[in-house]
């Protein structure tokens, strides 16, 4: 935000960290029932809104429907892991020194210009690292607690197999159906997955680094 020629920043940025960054200090495992509970087509808090606003004829059956289930998985996992990447992305603006912005709003820059020449040229490591370690999320075993806990069938991944990932059907193979060599074999392809990813991402996103 912009005073005259000053750069003040965001009214109430610190309340905002605060609120995006809470999920962090939770334990994946109480998020998932929180929503699990939320999600409840009887008594959950969703259909319960629904049903105060007048929209009772509209009661979804949210974890119980293939078409609805990983979607409402996919909000948890963001819900839960957003408040990282603004913790990530607020350090790296944070070191980035204010007077490039003070000249650049001297020189007649809006804030679509300062963003494109100034912020996101001096955060590129910062999104590469970002970048990283959302692969490695979705992939990784944070994933597999939230559909575990929240999705129905005998271990997690339904309806109809519409919420199985891959650390889930390594689980699967490995405990339910006994055939470790193959969960074993799935793992390391996942891994060898998970470095390629890093790798692409670092080659594709590789730029003269910038000093200040």
């Amino acid at each position: 935000r912009r005073k005259g020629a000053a750069v003040t920043g965001v009214r109430g940025s610190s309340f905002y960290k605060i609120v995006y960054f809470f999920p962090q200090v939770l334990s994946i495992v109480i998020v998932a029932l929180l929503f699990q509970f939320a999600y409840n087509p009887n008594s959950g808090a969703i259909n319960s809104f629904l049903r105060a606003v007048g929209l009772g004829s509209v009661q979804p059956d949210w974890l119980g429907d293939p078409d609805l289930a990983l979607i409402c998985v996919m909000v948890v996992l963001v819900w839960s892991t957003v408040g990282f990447f603004v913790v990530l992305f607020s350090a790296g603006m944070a070191s980035i020194p204010r007077d490039f912005y003070e000249a650049a709003l001297l020189d007649g820059a809006n804030r679509f210009t300062t963003f494109f020449k100034i912020t996101l040229p001096l955060l590129w490591d910062t999104v590469q690292s970002g970048w990283i370690y959302m692969g490695i999320l979705a992939l990784g075993a944070e994933s597999f607690a939230v559909v575990q806990i929240m999705t129905v069938g005998p271990s997690g991944g339904g309806p109809d197999y519409s919420t199985i990932v891959l650390p889930l059907y390594v689980y699967q193979k490995a405990f339910r159906d006994g055939q470790a060599a193959y969960a074993t074999t799935i793992g390391v392809a996942l891994l060898l997955v998970t470095l390629a990813f890093a790798a692409v991402v670092m080659k594709l996103g590789r730029r003269e680094r910038l000093e200040f």
